[in-house]
């Protein structure tokens, strides 16, 4: 997808997606130096408008859209191995270098057991259904409402973990959750008419969020004992596949006829995976998490405008409306969630 949502575990983008690899500890602040809050607001501006073209990519694809998403996946692929990579030789290292000096170094990467390795299989299913019912709902809903209501996730994490852990449900979550029902009815109900059309594609974006949410429940336990690019990369290749059969099966076109149809595949995996959660993740190291959460929620307005710009995807004022609710009601759970005021 190409969500974001700026949390400390997950930068929801998209799907794509990719954890944060976990830190040793407390990680101090970035040094603020002149014109780098500038700068990091542009980089936010830039990853938004990356984030907020892979719909646009997925209607212009020569391939299905689920085949799409399965490109996607597994274009990501071999860069996490590469990372993965990359940081088992830098523990693999510094282990070797506290044993010379007699202290206790970083332990070497722990064996992926038969439990986790289902539970990365399930995770990419997820993950893979995710895709599919997001990439889909581009062709029946406007960007801008596929965007948005794939970011409901804060509203669906709450009542997962209390049905999956028992954890205690945060109560406070309940009005910006009433609001959300409103600003759903009032984009959904009223402003699509109930056409079938339109109204199946804002169900299918619903669906996306339900299955994100249940990705990150998996992919929470997963980090909790494996580095995160590792058990990414694994989970990218499990999606990529998984996309692949679901596309084989409902009869998509699974190969670009032209140099074209290569090309925004390509710049589908460079823009919305590479440089969209790339940047998000380094300049959300430099602001307030809560101007960077605001910033975010920019996505489905810069989707809106490719679709009126590309597709001539028009908003009625009571769609509009019911996006500015939607908005409203996120960013306010979003912060309560993270301790704010």
């Amino acid at each position: 997808m190409s969500r974001a949502v700026t949390t400390d575990s997950t930068t929801e983008a998209g799907h794509e997606v990719l954890p944060a690899p976990v830190a040793a500890g407390p990680e101090p602040a970035a040094e603020e130096k002149p014109g780098s809050r500038a700068r990091s607001q542009l980089m936010v501006l830039l990853a938004v408008c990356c984030l907020a073209l892979g719909g646009v990519f997925v209607r212009i694809s020569e391939v299905g859209p689920v085949a799409t998403g399965g490109y996607r996946s597994l274009l990501a692929a071999p860069m996490l191995l590469g990372m993965a990579m990359a940081a088992a030789r830098r523990t693999r290292a510094n282990a070797a270098a506290a044993t010379a000096a007699g202290a206790d170094g970083p332990g070497t990467a722990t064996r992926i057991g038969r439990r986790d390795q289902l539970l990365i299989v399930l995770g990419g299913l997820f993950l893979a259904a995710d895709l599919c019912l997001w990439n889909i709902s581009f062709l029946y809903t406007s960007l801008a409402e596929a965007n948005l209501l794939a970011n409901l996730v804060p509203f669906i994490i709450a009542p997962l973990c209390f049905l999956l852990f028992g954890d205690r449900l945060p109560w406070r979550l309940a009005l910006p959750a009433l609001l959300a029902l409103a600003g759903l009815y009032i984009l959904v109900i009223l402003g699509t008419g109930l056409d079938p059309r339109h109204l199946r594609g804002d169900l299918l974006a619903l669906a996306t969020a339900v299955f994100y949410a249940l990705f990150l429940v998996v992919a929470k336990g997963l980090r909790e004992r494996h580095e995160a690019t590792r058990i990414m990369a694994t989970l990218s290749l499990v999606c990529g596949l998984a996309c692949f059969a679901v596309a084989a099966l409902l009869g998509e076109s699974l190969w670009p006829t032209s140099a074209k149809g290569w090309l925004v595949l390509i710049a589908l995996a460079v823009t919305s995976q590479l440089l969209g959660q790339t940047l998000m993740a380094h300049a959300v190291k430099f602001l307030p998490l809560q101007l960077a959460a605001l910033f975010v929620l920019l996505q489905p307005v810069a989707a809106a405008v490719y679709g009126l710009v590309l597709f001539d995807q028009r908003l009625s004022l009571v769609q509009m409306a019911g996006i500015g609710v939607l908005l409203v009601s996120i960013f306010w759970a979003k912060n309560l969630l993270e301790g704010k005021k």
